[in-house]
This record gives C-alpha cells, sequence and structure tokens, in this order.
C-alpha cells in the first residue's frame, strides 16, 4: 500500500509539473520566436530520394485495386465493390449510383487506409445522406509498402483513378458534379487523377478536399507531384499535423490550419494526442464538418506562422470547414475546435479567450492542490 500511495503521489507530481511547464510556456508564447540557429521545422522526412523513379503494376495485381460503392437507405449501409478496370461500365448498370442526376464524391484513402474502415465509412454515410453517389478506392494492398514506396505508388494509382473518372464521363458523369477527398497520401492521389482528367477531357473536377495532404517524401516535391490549387476549380485543405505526417505548404484556395496545424488536442485531456493520432484526426473533422454545416468556422490568417501561434483573432473574416466553404474567400484560416467528440465550437471557438490550449492551461483547475 505504501509503495502504491507513492507512484501515486510521483504520477500525480509530474503530471503537476508537466501543466505548470506547458502553462508557463503559453504564457510568455507571445514572446517566442525560433533563434537563428533552430530555425523553423522541417518536418518528418522532407526528402526521399528515389520517389519519383517509375513504377508500375502488374495487370494481375492491379485487380485488388477497387471501387467501392457505398450508399445509405432505409437505415442501412449497402456497398459493391469492382475492379478499377471494369468499374465504369459496371457502373453505368448499377441500381446504386446515378451519374447524370446527383453529385459524386470519390473519396481515396491514404497509407494503411481501407474503404472497409470506420471513418471512411463514415464519410462515406455523410454524403450519401445528402444525396451524393459515393465511392471510395480501396488501395490497402498498395499503400501497406514501406512508406517511401507506398510514395512511388500514388502516381500509378493516381492516374489510374484519372482514368476510371474520364471513362465515367463517357458513361454520363459531368465535371462539375464530381467532387474527390484525399486522406493523406491520397490526397496526393487525388492530384494526380485530377492532373490526368485534365490532360485526357480539359476539364477538372468541380473540387477536391485534402484532408493532412501527405509531408514525408512530398515536401520537396514539385508542385507537379503533389496537389496543388490548379488541380481543381476549388481546393480546400484541412491541415492538422503540418510538421509529422502532413505538410505546412498551402496547398489549396482555401487552407485550414486546426488548432495552429501542428498537433490537435485529445479527446483524453491528461494524454497528448501526438503524430497518428493529430493526422488522422483530419477525417474525423471532415466527417463532423459534413453532419454539421456551418459549426466549424475557420478566421483569416495573414500568414501560416500566425496560425502555428493562434495570432489571428485580430481578423474578421471567417470561413467555413465542409460542404459550407465560401471559395470566393481565399485564403489562411486558423480554425479552432474543441477537444472532445464532435470537436466542433460554433462561433465560440472565435473568441481568443476560448482558444483551446490557452484556456485550459489558464482556466483550468490545478492539477494538485495542497492543503
Amino acid at each position: 500500500m505504501k509503495i502504491s500511495m507513492a507512484v501515486q503521489n510521483a504520477v500525480v507530481i509530474l503530471i503537476a509539473i508537466v501543466v505548470l511547464l506547458f502553462a508557463f510556456s503559453l504564457g510568455n508564447v507571445e514572446d517566442y520566436s525560433p533563434k537563428p540557429e533552430i530555425g523553423y521545422p522541417a518536418g518528418l522526412v522532407p526528402n526521399c530520394p528515389g520517389v519519383l523513379k517509375n513504377a508500375t503494376i502488374t495487370s494481375k495485381n492491379m485487380q485488388m485495386f477497387r471501387i467501392v460503392i457505398h450508399k445509405f437507405a432505409n437505415g442501412k449501409i449497402h456497398r459493391r465493390n469492382y475492379p478499377i478496370a471494369s468499374a465504369p461500365k459496371s457502373l453505368a448498370k448499377e441500381k446504386l449510383v446515378d451519374l447524370k442526376n446527383k453529385k459524386t464524391v470519390l473519396y481515396c484513402g491514404g497509407f494503411f487506409e481501407s474503404a472497409y474502415f470506420p471513418f471512411s465509412q463514415s464519410i462515406g454515410t455523410a454524403y450519401s445522406k445528402r444525396g451524393y453517389n459515393v465511392m471510395i478506392t480501396e488501395t490497402f494492398q498498395f499503400l501497406t509498402n514501406i512508406y517511401p514506396r507506398s510514395v512511388r505508388l500514388t502516381k500509378v494509382l493516381g492516374d489510374k483513378v484519372g482514368e476510371f473518372l474520364k471513362k465515367l464521363t463517357e458513361q454520363g458523369l459531368k465535371t462539375e458534379n464530381l467532387e474527390i477527398i484525399g486522406m493523406s497520401l491520397g490526397a496526393h492521389i487525388a492530384g494526380y487523377a485530377s492532373k490526368y482528367l485534365y490532360a485526357a477531357t480539359g476539364k477538372k473536377p468541380s473540387r477536391i478536399t485534402g484532408l493532412d495532404p501527405a509531408g514525408p517524401c512530398y515536401r520537396a516535391l514539385p508542385p507537379s507531384s503533389k496537389l496543388q490549387a490548379s488541380d481543381a476549380e476549388r481546393v480546400d485543405i484541412v491541415h492538422t499535423n503540418i510538421d509529422g505526417f502532413g505538410t505546412a505548404e498551402k496547398l489549396g484556395h482555401v487552407d485550414f490550419y486546426v488548432n495552429g496545424g501542428e498537433y490537435q488536442p485529445s479527446d483524453i485531456p491528461a494524454i497528448p494526442c501526438l503524430v497518428i493520432c493529430s493526422h488522422i484526426r483530419s477525417a474525423f473533422y471532415w466527417w463532423q464538418a459534413i453532419e454539421h454545416p456551418k459549426k466549424f468556422i475557420g478566421v483569416k490568417c495573414d500568414s501560416i506562422q500566425d496560425a502555428r501561434f493562434a495570432k489571428c483573432f485580430n481578423n474578421s473574416e471567417t470561413n467555413y470547414l465542409g460542404l459550407e466553404t465560401k471559395f470566393n474567400r481565399p485564403g489562411i484560416y486558423y480554425l479552432p475546435t474543441f477537444n472532445e467528440f464532435p470537436y466542433y465550437r460554433g462561433k465560440e471557438g472565435l473568441k481568443q479567450e476560448n482558444e483551446i490550449y490557452t484556456s485550459c492551461a489558464v482556466e483550468g483547475r490545478p492539477a494538485v492542490q495542497y492543503m
């Protein structure tokens, strides 16, 4: 019992020290700027030699690259999948799809992601409820290689998606009704697909949304080798882990840096949301933004650096994350959230005193109270 109490006291004291140090650092954030010898973050794995080398996928393996049709109707999820090569003709006969009269959204998954994972299905259901044709790429067999090898395959996969979309336009799909969402590596696959589609048809998707586009191996690449604003008529980006698995670079017409874009607050306050947690949180934010229109509100920033440190509350221009994004208000936006699901803060998040990290440190109860 004595040992147990000693351990508990040590843990409590350690947490108290961490909280005090964190609060102290926030109190001095206005005075912080990196020293010249420290500089700014380069990000995780900024350069991967060889990732632009040609890559191929055999016709046999290409059978594993599939398009999953996802529809929510009568309280149930209906799904069918087709090999990407034969999918266009199959979809023309598919009862779950109406290419000519409905908007279509294609979700491109990322590293170690599957069309059958919960959050890709949640996003699919959210769009289906709003009347969209929903398609999800199944690329798990290809994007579970060693990471740089997976990066090399994104060009091949993106071109195949672009070819698939071109054939869909021949089946009645209108590009003005086409939206693409890409998570992590999937964001760059979306970029390659759009480039292919434009080269083949002279037309671009209506919208591409990048959910924390992958940064490792892409940071040093030219715009032609990653998602960029010119890839669609409208491009918006959700940044949640810019110095880890995401990228700090502005890639869209509207870029949201959520809680500064570096790391996200955890659902469990005592446990930090680190790299993977922060990276995939972008998909959760997007899902909830579709479910709750006009609830995720960002405020415009003068620079990415200002967004990092939440120095944007003096601006009055705002924008919505989700289907209500105002693309006539381009730029960089700081997007505040709450630390617990469903995360949105609405207009309350636009008050500087409610900024998540500062409010927790300044207004929160002390971890230890001494008698």
